[in-house]
């Protein structure tokens, strides 16, 4: 609460989550509107969150040379303005990549049958799903909503 306080130029780093869910929410309510601040966007947002909707508008914005009204941005059913800038850091995440993860498969002594892909985009899970397969596994990609049977 402090920090939503401060008059003081910030940097608000946006890290996992998305910016769906927690703290965030209430530091981008109150610092999202002053263009004194930053919102520093550090690994990967998702399609579909509030994360990626700042990241694209936010980029949007400077190339247009933040001409005009900033884009708003809806959240706590609440439309903000995005003054604020919007920078992003690669290289940051806590997530494995294909080769981390097959590595893993492949040294763990475990017997795997099926593998569910149930994280990330579909477009990319869908190509892990074939490199798995690939490599021998069973795997299935379910989609929104779909109920999967284990055991």
């Amino acid at each position: 609460m402090a920090l939503n306080r401060e008059d003081k130029p910030q940097i608000i780093i946006a890290a996992s989550g998305m910016c769906e869910a927690g703290r965030i929410l209430h530091h981008l309510r109150f610092k999202i509107h002053n263009e004194r601040n930053t919102i520093l966007i550090v690994g990967y947002m998702a399609q579909n969150t509030l994360g990626r909707r700042i990241e694209d508008l936010g980029r949007a914005y400077d190339q247009s040379g933040r001409r005009g009204e900033p884009p708003t941005v809806k959240f706590f059913n609440k439309d903000y303005p995005l003054r604020a800038h919007v920078a992003k850091i690669g290289g940051f995440s806590g997530h494995a990549d294909k080769a981390e993860m097959l590595r893993f498969l492949k040294q763990s002594n475990l017997r795997i049958r099926k593998i569910a892909l149930v994280h990330g985009e579909e477009q990319q899970a869908l190509h892990f799903a074939e490199s798995l397969q690939g490599e021998g596994y069973t795997v299935m990609v379910p989609r929104r909503g779909e109920t999967v049977k284990v055991g």
